[in-house]
């Protein structure tokens, strides 16, 4: 695909985000919020998804089986105790002002000072290389979309033109971040821009995964049946799909739940999008349900990707 398109698309994405979350603020301003609205704060959620969705997930899946679940079983299996555990998180954070993770755990243990430092700068130290994975997605993304059809060379994303669309991404969000998210100096008012952003990127990714498993089932193979056909014929395959998968024990199931669990309230964006940006607690009511189901059709739609690619290293293999 030519870079040039390529290129234009991804600005008029950018150009959709930024309009999207200007008319936002706007709306804002004017007293007639457009997110307050309890899809629009489950949607908004579903940032837990990030650009390293389609690779991890994919990727994972096709060599590790099942394994995947268990990042996105766990806050699922959290979701039906939010409206007393989040709800209480929410009241505590809008009556005490608290706007980040290290506020909230330095004041439940004394408004210590140290403790809220410590909390942060693990999550600093946390943070940079996630946001350089999801960066690198965006990059390695660019490089295969602007790739010759059939070449399997090119640049590795992080050289050549892949870490040139790496510098120009970056420097875009954080253009965007300024803009939508820390202009002001009132660290208590919400973002409702960025908020809106979010619940629409939420739905293109959604879109995004629903078209490629579309294609790969309909387009490479001949449906549902015959991808699941050739899935019964390699039992390597079929030993992928159950809960042993390739070696996973139960601590590591325990281990993945637990990690799952505790980053849809401890990660620094969710903590922001669920706690510090909700302007109702009754959202939680459809969130509850909503954002689970998203990350379950997220899920199904990995399964024929994984087998697809699964399929094609198989048969690489093969021919060499």
């Amino acid at each position: 695909m030519s870079k040039l398109l390529v290129i234009g698309f991804s600005f008029g994405y950018l150009a959709l985000l930024f309009g999207v979350a200007y008319a936002a603020e706007r709306r804002s301003a004017a007293r007639k919020s457009l997110v307050a609205n309890p899809y629009v704060y489950a949607l908004s959620m579903a940032v837990y998804c990030t650009a390293w969705t389609f690779y991890g997930s994919v990727g994972r899946a096709a060599t590790s089986g099942l394994e995947f679940v268990g990042i996105y079983l766990g806050p699922t299996l959290l979701a039906p105790v939010w409206w007393l555990l989040l709800r209480k998180i929410i009241r505590i954070s809008r009556q005490q002002r608290l706007t980040s993770i290290a506020d909230f755990l330095s004041a439940r243990y004394g408004k210590s000072a140290a403790l809220g430092a410590l909390v942060t700068v693990v999550y600093v130290l946390g943070v940079v290389p996630y946001i350089a994975l999801q960066i690198k997605a965006i990059a390695a993304s660019f490089d295969i979309l602007t790739r010759p059809l059939g070449s399997l060379g090119g640049a590795l994303p992080g050289t050549g033109a892949a870490a040139n669309s790496a510098l120009y991404t970056t420097v875009a969000l954080a253009f965007f971040t300024i803009i939508f998210g820390v202009r002001s100096i009132e660290t208590t008012e919400r973002h409702e821009g960025m908020v809106l952003a979010v619940a629409l990127e939420s739905l293109v990714k959604l879109a995004a995964f629903l078209a490629a498993a579309v294609f790969v089932v309909w387009g490479l193979f001949g449906g549902l049946a015959d991808v699941f056909d050739h899935a019964a014929a390699r039992p390597a395959l079929g030993r992928l799909f159950t809960l042993q998968g390739a070696g996973t024990t139960g601590g590591q199931w325990a281990t993945l739940l637990l990690l799952g669990a505790s980053a849809i309230v401890l990660l620094p964006r969710q903590f922001q999008v669920a706690v510090v940006e909700n302007v109702d607690e009754d959202h939680l009511r459809k969130a509850m349900w909503l954002f689970p189901l998203y990350l379950i059709v997220i899920n199904l739609l990995v399964l024929p990707l994984a087998l697809r690619r699964w399929s094609s290293s198989t048969f690489s293999t093969t021919a060499t």
